[in-house]
């Protein structure tokens, strides 16, 4: 790893936002699977990120059994049972750690208030705190900024092309 992020040339004197970038594009170039931190916030993989939405897409939902049974967990929580997780460990943590969301106790219990692409493109548009996720992140946090940018290109294909026609449309 260490390598690896050796191969940006004066990493240690550029800005937080432009070093996330720089270490991302590393990151996912070379395929690491390590954590990198950067004052104590990871910079994440836009390519691992993109590739589980891809896949949690392709089923619709974020287990792969269409309608898992729920064990009730004392009076008002309840587990999804007997489905595999679509959603990475990896993701469910960007989610969690990054998009304004509470972790749900695990990644059963994520799910459990997520199930579906559609849940999952709501809680793009208004996170736990009542915001678009992508206003929620910080500006430092580039690396996160550009990964939700994509996720929302790749949810709400429409609403992408329609604000790009807009801004053309300003520019003229």
């Amino acid at each position: 790893m260490k390598g690896a992020l050796g191969l940006i040339p004066n990493l240690e004197q550029m800005k937080e936002p432009e070093a996330r970038l720089k270490i991302q594009e590393i990151i996912d170039e070379h395929g690491l699977k390590g954590t990198v931190l950067i004052n104590a916030n990871v910079v994440w993989s836009k390519k691992r990120i993109l590739k589980n939405l891809g896949r949690i897409m392709k089923h619709g939902t974020l287990y792969l059994r269409r309608s898992p049974r729920y064990v009730p967990v004392g009076s008002m929580l309840r587990f999804p049972q007997g489905g595999i997780p679509v959603l990475s460990k990896y993701f469910y943590e960007f989610l969690h750690l990054t998009c304004g969301s509470t972790a749900h106790y695990n990644i059963h219990g994520w799910i459990c208030h997520y199930p579906t692409v559609d849940y999952l493109k709501k809680f793009f548009e208004k996170n736990e705190f009542g915001k678009r996720v992508i206003d929620w992140i910080p500006d430092w946090y580039a690396d996160a900024k550009r990964i939700v940018e994509e996720i929302e290109r790749k949810l709400f294909p429409w609403q992408t092309f329609m604000q790009m026609r807009a801004k053309e449309k300003s520019d003229k």
